[in-house]
């Protein structure tokens, strides 16, 4: 037997009050006159066994009374089996999944309504004495407290959808940390229990990283929907980063569907800007299907649009929003070196949209690189470090690089330059003369810039050009005949061009060539500084904007009665936007928003999380499995497919005996009473 209030017991010394005052009450004589003792002293021999046996009786009914009064508020019970903690207040730790996809239907409604009410019926159930851990995915301080049986069930009312989307493990581990360290700072805590109300979303229902426990109780309750199916939006993108007023842009859009069955006429509403197309889709059970529409922008500025479509299951994920800008005109600016060849320019003012600039090498400064869009490193063989590190960093902020090298390169300075853009390094001189090969048509780059792919254009010749031993991560546009890379730009993120040969005539005649302005130009409409088309709420964590702005001047996210003032971080040539944190998380939702302070500075549009729209969930036996294979051994695993108020779930309690101990000082009360008023002496 163990107590949840052991320092009650300290009462029972107070047990020394009512034997020390029987005693002294025995010690009281009161003295009689009579003329003969004969008759006192045959009555007192008869009635002192009596009273004797009469005050040891009440005192023994107060003594007992006492005790079990004091034991009551000691509550005495019986640990769990293999229970460890005990001799502190038991507590029982509810994790309520709150995602998206909790808001399927099931029999009672939302299956997050019925995850609330199953919550309410398992704390009115509990003891008073038990602390209660209710979290939800937010996981944040407000919910990293014990609270008594009260305050939870009026915490349960403030429970709402959130995009948050936590891992199982991450969820119990963080509950197990709050209540090892309340336990050895803050009070003892005893029995504990871990209940999770989820419908156990495989991508959410990870274990692990659980560790052994074979002692706490572990109750995983599946809440099922109705129906399993899902139709839903999955993503959407330009076919060309490209996009100009009056020219065409192909919108793809990928439609996912959860369910086993196919499904046929699904209406998607599309909306940009002023355009507005509907468009009816078959979808193949358990599969994606893509479609794509095409419009024009008649403007330049910020374009903003939405797709919607129409599921009768879920609603999150079926609303998809982007944005992008059209700009009235692009700034390229031509560093020029020794051999700088004048052709690039040329090149450039045939198209009054691009804003050219050249310098000399020696005096660019930093400033002007802010500025640009695209620089065109033309015929420098010296590129010192300091230099250098102005082009990485401009590159990093979004700008485009196109190197072409001089006759004379430093080849030390050159390569450090092209490693941090993950571009190759550039060996000896080739002087041997070659002709172009191969154009790679397969990649973006040459994507519309021919009607037709052809293997005999009338190529031209390159004299001399710098080796490259391994292209490495950097993808080949342009090959030599020997399979030597003659023009490149680098993978990823960051977006660099690298011509390995010379633009002056000693070492071709390239720039006579009319694929060398298609080049240039190409490079230029892919060299656009774009912010994201949208970012994911809750994944994606800040939002570069490519605009000066006041920094006196706050800027504000707006949308509807939203208004927020995000924190941002000034990188120099660019400001980042943060949409991170859990602020950001509670405070924003799914749509597009105005970016301003003193003007406006674009859209910003947020996307749900698409990872639980596969609706995929564990099954009872998986989840047991799961836990089992981590060490966990006491489970009892339950399922709610009929509606929570037709299902009884049933926990594990230790015995109590406070009850039965308050009982019996009653009736020691009540024989104390009945030995005083009906024994008569």
């Amino acid at each position: 037997m163990k107590f949840v209030y052991p320092a009650f017991l300290w009462a029972l010394l107070a047990l020394a009050i009512p034997v020390i005052i029987h005693l002294f009450n025995f010690r009281k004589y009161k003295t009689l006159y009579f003329s003969s003792l004969k008759f006192i002293q045959y009555v007192d021999q008869q009635t002192r066994s009596t009273q004797k046996l009469k005050h040891l009786l009440v005192l023994l009914a107060r003594l007992f009374a006492l005790t079990s009064l004091i034991f009551a508020f000691a509550q005495p019970f019986t640990p769990l089996k293999n229970n460890a903690n005990g001799g502190g207040k038991p507590l029982m730790a509810i994790y309520i999944d709150n995602s998206f996809s909790m808001s399927a239907k099931g029999t009672e409604g939302e299956l997050l309504s019925e995850a609330i009410e199953m919550a309410r019926k398992l704390i009115k159930k509990v003891p008073i004495e038990t602390r209660i851990l209710l979290n939800t995915n937010k996981m944040d301080g407000v919910e990293q407290r014990l609270l008594t049986k009260v305050a939870a069930l009026q915490e349960l009312d403030k429970i709402t959808p959130t995009a948050i989307v936590r891992k199982l493990d991450d969820v119990i581990n963080w509950q197990k940390e709050f209540i090892e360290n309340q336990h050895l700072t803050i009070q003892r805590i005893g029995i504990r229990q871990f209940i999770f109300l989820s419908d156990f979303q495989k991508q959410s229902a990870h274990f692990s990283n659980l560790k052994n426990d074979n002692t706490n109780y572990y109750y995983p309750i599946a809440l099922r929907p109705q129906k399993t199916s899902n139709c839903f939006i999955d993503s959407v993108w330009f076919e060309s980063p490209i996009r100009k007023i009056n020219e065409n842009n192909t919108l793809f859009i990928r439609i996912g569907n959860s369910g086993n069955e196919a499904l046929q006429n699904i209406e998607l509403h599309c909306v940009v800007d002023r355009s507005k197309r509907d468009v009816f889709i078959a979808i193949p059970a358990n599969g994606k299907v893509t479609t794509s529409i095409n419009y024009s922008d008649l403007s330049s500025g910020f374009k903003k649009g939405k797709i919607t479509l129409n599921d009768a299951q879920l609603f999150w994920d079926d609303d998809f929003y982007f944005s992008y800008s059209i700009n009235e005109t692009m700034h390229v600016l031509i560093v020029n070196g020794e051999n700088a060849s004048p052709t690039v320019e040329r090149v450039f003012n045939v198209e009054p949209f691009y804003k050219t600039s050249q310098i000399n090498q020696s005096a660019c400064t930093l400033d002007a690189i802010k500025k640009a869009d695209l620089i065109v490193l033309n015929g420098l063989n010296e590129i010192p470090s300091g230099f250098s590190e102005n082009l990485t960093s401009f590159s990093k902020s979004g700008g485009t690089l196109a190197f072409f090298p001089g006759e004379k390169i430093n080849k030390a300075e050159w390569n450090s330059c092209l490693k941090k853009l993950n571009l190759p390094v550039l060996g000896t001189l080739n002087n041997g003369g070659t002709k172009i090969k191969k154009l790679f048509y397969e990649d973006p780059f040459f994507k519309g810039m021919f009607e037709k792919e052809k293997e005999t254009l009338n190529f031209p010749a390159i004299s001399n050009y710098y080796q490259v031993n391994s292209a490495g991560s950097a993808l080949k546009l342009i090959q030599l005949q020997n399979s030597s890379p003659l023009f490149l730009r680098s993978s990823g993120m960051q977006q660099s061009f690298l011509f390995t040969s010379c633009l002056t005539p000693n070492f071709g005649t390239f720039t006579t060539n009319a694929l060398y302005p298609s080049i240039l130009l190409r490079i230029a409409e892919m060299s656009q500084r774009k912010s994201p088309n949208n970012l994911i709420i809750g994944k994606d964590a800040s939002f570069p904007v490519f605009s000066t702005y006041n920094s006196s001047e706050p800027i504000h996210l707006v949308k509807d009665k939203i208004d927020l003032i995000p924190s941002i971080k000034d990188n120099g040539f660019n400001f980042d936007v943060s949409i991170n944190g859990l602020q950001a998380l509670e405070l924003l939702d799914a749509g597009n928003y105005v970016l301003k302070n003193d003007k406006n500075l674009g859209y910003l549009s947020l996307n749900y999380d698409r990872s639980e729209s596969q609706t995929s969930c564990l099954t009872v036996p998986e989840i047991k499995i799961g836990l089992k294979n981590q060490g966990i051994e006491h489970i009892i695993t339950s399922e709610i497919t009929n509606g929570q108020s037709n299902t009884t779930i049933e926990l594990e309690k230790p015995y109590e005996y406070w009850k039965l101990f308050i009982i019996l000082a009653l009736l020691f009360l009540v024989t104390e009473i009945l030995l005083l008023k009906l024994w008569k002496n």
